[in-house]
């Protein structure tokens, strides 16, 4: 009896698992992949640069497109020669800056649409040659996703070879890398202090103040000095009645991502202020025009400078919050 048990036992080893085992083990297989993959790809596109919020002059409410449906609308194919390349054209595929104005109803009346990046970059180009090229924002080149380092994975590109009088009007500079944000003329003023809603007509009740000197900004402001009108950063937190906590931090966030990234914040100290003299800019030159989006208006962060703990970093466009926190 013994031999014959060891007998079936072997046989059933050397047969090994069943047909039906076999289904059983692959599909699971496959199925774990699947899930690991969808994983990888949902956290991949989570990552700063995978959205696009369309902002500003629009007769729509104000929208963040996901990667889903930023997807879903780059059907559009464009070649052309491009700043990397410029004498073989590249097959680029991805939305119509025209049909996103159309999408959320851009005024009639705006002169220009600005695109914003991951850094800060800007690039403002002439709303009607946006609506006469197809000038676009690209997810694909040659068929394949556009990494960061070739200015992905959202890039503006300039029909160069079917309009070739765009290479003069928008040279290498405006082609701009890992877009975020597309704002349509210039937003009305608008700031939230700790949960507090400022309007443009708040600010403009506040106490008058002004910046006088060179500044920090980068694309498109002057490199000489600048008169700045706006008011003063602890003026505003006051008038949103929010106490300054004694040795504690001011954060300052704007549109774009390096102005708004929590793993390195954009802070003031409280007990800084009164040295540094931080200023919401609200109106540029002698004239007071606003400050307008093109050159990350319509509120903008400026300071005295005040030690190496301040940068150009410091130096924020398109503020939209502040919070303030304690020590």
């Amino acid at each position: 009896m013994r031999a014959v048990a060891l007998l079936t036992i072997v046989a059933a080893c050397a047969r090994g698992p069943s047909d039906a085992e076999l289904d059983r083990l692959h599909a699971e297989t496959i199925a774990a992949n699947t899930a690991a993959m969808a994983a990888n790809h949902t956290q991949a596109h989570a990552d700063p640069g995978f959205t696009l919020a369309v902002s500003g002059r629009i007769a729509k409410p104000g929208a963040t497109l996901a990667w889903a449906e930023v997807e879903k609308l780059a059907t559009t194919k464009v070649a052309t020669i491009h700043p990397q390349n410029p004498t073989t054209p590249m097959a680029f595929e991805g939305v119509l800056v025209r049909d996103l104005l159309d999408r959320f109803g851009a005024a009639a009346d705006s002169d220009e649409v600005t695109l914003v990046s991951l850094d800060g970059f800007r690039a403002t180009v002439k709303l009607a040659d946006a609506r006469a090229n197809r000038m676009l924002l690209a997810i694909r080149a040659d068929g394949a996703p556009i990494p960061q380092e070739h200015g992905g994975p959202i890039y503006l590109i300039h029909p160069w070879s079917e309009a070739p009088a765009m290479k003069e009007a928008y040279p290498d500079r405006f082609w701009a890398f890992y877009v975020t944000h597309l704002v349509v003329g210039t937003e009305l003023p608008h700031l939230v202090i700790a949960g507090h809603e400022l309007d443009g007509a708040a600010l403009a009740a506040m106490p008058k103040s002004a910046f006088d000197g060179p500044i920090g900004f980068k694309v498109e402001w002057p490199s000489d000095a600048v008169h700045l009108g706006g008011v003063r950063l602890v003026d505003a937190i006051a008038a949103a009645h929010v106490a300054l906590p004694p040795h504690g931090k001011i954060v300052v966030h704007g549109k774009a991502h390096v102005h708004d990234d929590p793993a390195q914040p954009i802070e003031f100290l409280v007990d800084d202020l009164e040295r540094c003299k931080p200023l919401l800019g609200l109106r540029i030159g002698l004239d007071e025009a606003p400050i307008t989006a093109r050159l990350g208006g319509p509120i903008v962060l400026a300071f005295t400078p005040c030690g190496d703990r301040y940068t150009s970093r410091h130096w924020v466009t398109f503020v939209e919050r502040i919070e303030v926190a304690p020590p």
